[in-house]
């Protein structure tokens, strides 16, 4: 078995930490924002790009105000809105604008990994802007892993300073395993990522269908021999994203752009996947004919009713 060199060792780090630089960002808080007047600049710290819509990840102790600036690892720019914050988890969410005017760009995202893998002993690596020192990388171990049910943090025996607040804390692999928070008794503690995965599902509107389904099995003209599985439209909601599109009461829904259902919760996981506003196409059987029927999905407080 070959044993890495200490070069293949430093161009693994450098890479890793190319692309965990690249979704870290620097947040400044505007304080006061709502008022009158030039706003204040608050606090800085940093900030992870946790998905390629400018979804940011920081600190609740980071994100103060309701407004910021972002700044990227190449020096743009965004404006950048609190929408959910959690002081007990020392967590909140932002959505950032795209940077100028470019059409079609996406912000550099990280991998997100599984706190729960992580071993005491496991190595960690933590970037961000630490005494004003941009873009600084650590590395260190696990000291404990996270049990949500217990505590909520990873704690690793890693180097943390002020401005490390609310930047990531990376597996071996590059993926981002916790926020970075606080450090208590020389041990830095980051805030798992199933914790935060939690809080953006709660802060996002859910999808609506805007139906009323109930699970039938049907003799399709192709599929004589066997039933399929359809989802049969026993109601509409007014207004609602099925009507809007042309569906009507009595369709039947086989499936979605050409595969059909295979089981029941299969409606519930397609509406997670596409989100509020996202696009679905709906295989659709309307006396004896086969549609194919578009759907742009609204928001609602719940996801679409199946009848039992």
């Amino acid at each position: 078995m070959k044993t890495p060199s200490s070069a293949d060792l430093e161009r693994d780090l450098d890479g890793l930490a190319a692309t965990l630089r690249a979704a870290t960002v620097v947040g400044t808080v505007e304080r006061g924002a709502a008022r009158r007047g030039p706003a204040r600049a608050g606090g800085q710290g940093s900030g992870i790009v946790w998905a390629p819509d400018g979804t940011i990840v920081t600190n609740a102790h980071v994100a103060t105000g309701d407004d910021a600036t972002i700044t990227l690892a190449d020096g743009r720019t965004a404006a950048a809105r609190v929408v959910a914050r959690d002081r007990r988890r020392d967590l909140a969410v932002l959505q950032a604008e795209t940077p100028g005017s470019l059409g079609g760009w996406s912000w550099p995202s990280v991998a997100i990994g599984e706190p729960a893998s992580l071993r005491p002993g496991a190595l960690v690596l933590a970037l961000g802007h630490p005494l004003g020192v941009a873009h600084a990388l650590t590395m260190g171990v696990v000291h404990a892993a996270p049990d949500l049910r217990r505590s909520p943090y990873v704690v690793a025996d890693i180097a943390l300073a002020p401005g490390n607040s609310g930047g990531p804390l990376a597996d071996a692999r590059g993926r981002v395993v916790g926020v970075n928070s606080m450090i208590v008794g020389g041990l830095g503690l980051a805030v798992s990522v199933d914790a935060v995965r939690g809080m953006i599902a709660a802060s996002r509107p859910r999808p609506s269908l805007g139906v009323e389904l109930r699970p039938v099995r049907v003799r399709l003209p192709r599929e004589a021999a066997e039933t399929s599985l359809a989802m049969l439209v026993m109601g509409l909601d007014a207004g609602g994203a099925a009507a809007r599109a042309g569906l009507l009461q009595g369709d039947l829904l086989l499936g979605f752009a050409g595969r059909p259902f295979r089981a029941p919760e299969e409606i519930t996981a397609l509406l997670a996947d596409a989100g509020a506003g996202g696009l679905l196409r709906l295989d659709v059987g309307r006396g004896g004919r086969r549609l194919v029927v578009e759907v742009r999905l609204g928001a609602a407080g719940g996801p679409h009713r199946r009848a039992a």
